[in-house]
């Protein structure tokens, strides 16, 4: 790359980033206009596509990219574009629970909580939900996208993509962040990353450690990776990637607010500049691009707390700290539901006893049964669930007032959220028919129809969606 390009290639990160100072390409125009306009450009052809860039923006549900009521723009002008230009869902159904953990093992395996293994995002121990998130790799059941991928014998990179920690993929940033006093991401990357990606982080220094929670920072480091990627010599046939950004933005302000507003239009942001990096190192064209929201977030104004009900009924006990000693009988949130485990069936009766009493006192949530929480596909080993009535979310502390204001704007993880569209869907490029709006799908129809897309078969509950398809792929592997 020339003196003068690499110095335009310079400039158009720090603008992209920066929300879209200069246009798609130097030289190309200015703005969304220019940016659809080079995506309208690239040609339509049939699968299967040469590498696939599965991108998850968390929260992202079609409200996010509307046209702002003041000026009309869109706020995701990126995100529009590919939305008008290709492929969206108006309604897709959640899987239960609707949580960070068990909807990123359904959209790279096609199965459910039940079946791929991964039912909440914390675990459970003796003494409560514990800090442990299901991170590692070896948690999963059932073949996934990046296993199909890898035997291909082509390059796979995941990049903060959830329950990916001790896979074996060419380029890896697993989602780990620092849970004890002193520890240092840096430290956690050099056993758990590839090699170049824990060097990275380390050679960084401090700037490498503001990378260590969830949030812009992170997504900073994520896309220059991603670009690194694009440009090497074994660019990866699929990537996995992960924005966070927009998470705590939407639990603290709440989704349609100001704040939540510009942290999408800054996820966009990331997205165009990696969209940018794989143009100029020209795989765009053979590439199919998809995009998804993890789940969707709903107004908050109370925090509902059913593990004190459980304490009440003698089913915990709680210790000096506040923290669960022991429990026969134990509520896990997922936000706007909640789980509920019983060490036998006496415990829980008693449960459902005493919190079907709390729901009908304020009613702040239904008891789900056990039958309806099968059908969802939710974890088998619950007894039964708690789904929150609109504006209520849980927590899984044990003490406090059972129902108060919440310190939350927003929360996701309702089991059925209404009329709401859901978490979004959309995908572009190589392998794609454009223009198409899909009425419905589920969550687990997304990682057949993209394996389809790369002209894979994987074994799944949910269905390869081939209308989705600009043509029938040449269909190989499992």
């Amino acid at each position: 790359m020339s003196r003068t390009r690499r110095a335009s290639a310079l400039l158009l990160g720090f603008c992209l980033a920066a929300g879209g100072c200069a246009g798609w390409l130097p030289g190309a125009g200015t703005g969304a206009a220019a940016l659809r306009g080079r995506l309208a450009e690239l040609p339509v052809a049939p699968p299967p596509a040469a590498r696939l860039l599965l991108v998850s923006i968390a929260g992202l549900a079609p409200a996010a990219w509307a046209a702002s009521p003041g000026d009309g723009s869109p706020a995701m002008p990126t995100v529009a574009a590919l939305a008008a230009l290709g492929v969206v869902a108006e309604q897709v159904r959640p899987v239960a629970p609707p949580s960070a953990y068990p909807v990123h093992a359904s959209l790279v395996t096609g199965r459910s909580p039940r079946e791929h293994g991964v039912p909440a995002d914390h675990r459970l121990g003796e003494r409560g939900v514990r800090a442990e998130r299901y991170s590692h790799a070896s948690q999963l059941r059932g073949p996934t996208l990046w296993q199909l991928a890898a035997e291909r014998r082509v390059p796979v990179a995941a990049l903060d993509w959830p329950v990916t920690l001790g896979a074996e993929l060419d380029a890896l940033l697993p989602d780990v962040s620092p849970t004890r006093r002193g520890e240092r991401y840096a430290d956690l990357l050099a056993s758990a990353a590839t090699p170049a990606i824990a060097a990275r982080v380390r050679d960084a220094g401090e700037a490498g450690e503001a990378a260590a929670e969830p949030g812009p920072a992170r997504d900073r480091l994520i896309v220059d990776l991603a670009c690194d990627l694009a440009g090497s010599e074994r660019p990866p046939a699929l990537l996995l990637l992960r924005l966070t950004r927009t998470d705590p933005v939407l639990q603290a302000s709440g989704p349609g607010s100001p704040a939540a507003r510009a942290a999408f239009a800054a996820a966009d942001a990331d997205l165009a500049r990696l969209l940018a990096c794989y143009d100029r190192a020209g795989l765009l064209a053979d590439a199919a691009i998809a995009v998804v929201g993890d789940r969707s977030f709903e107004p908050v104004h109370s925090t509902v707390l059913p593990n004190v009900a459980l304490a009440e009924a003698k089913l915990l006990s709680i210790d000096a700290t506040g923290g669960v000693e022991r429990w026969s009988a134990l509520a896990r949130s997922n936000g706007g539901s909640a789980f509920v485990y019983a060490r036998d069936e006496a415990g829980a009766v008693e449960a459902r006893g005493a919190l079907d009493e709390v729901a009908r006192r304020t009613g702040a949530f239904r008891v789900v049964p056990a039958a309806e929480m099968l059908a969802l596909g939710a974890d088998p080993e619950a007894w039964f669930g708690l789904d929150a009535a609109p504006g209520f979310a849980f927590d899984d502390a044990a003490r406090g007032p059972l129902v108060s204001p919440s310190a939350l704007r927003g929360a996701s993880g309702r089991l059925r959220p209404d009329a709401a569209p859901g978490p979004a869907f959309l995908a572009f490029g190589r392998g794609f028919r454009r223009g198409v709006r899909v009425p419905e799908m589920s969550q687990l129809d997304v990682a057949p129809t993209l394996a389809a897309a790369l002209g894979l078969s994987l074994e799944a509950e949910g269905r390869a969606l081939v209308g989705l398809l600009s043509g029938a792929p040449p269909v190989s592997g499992r």
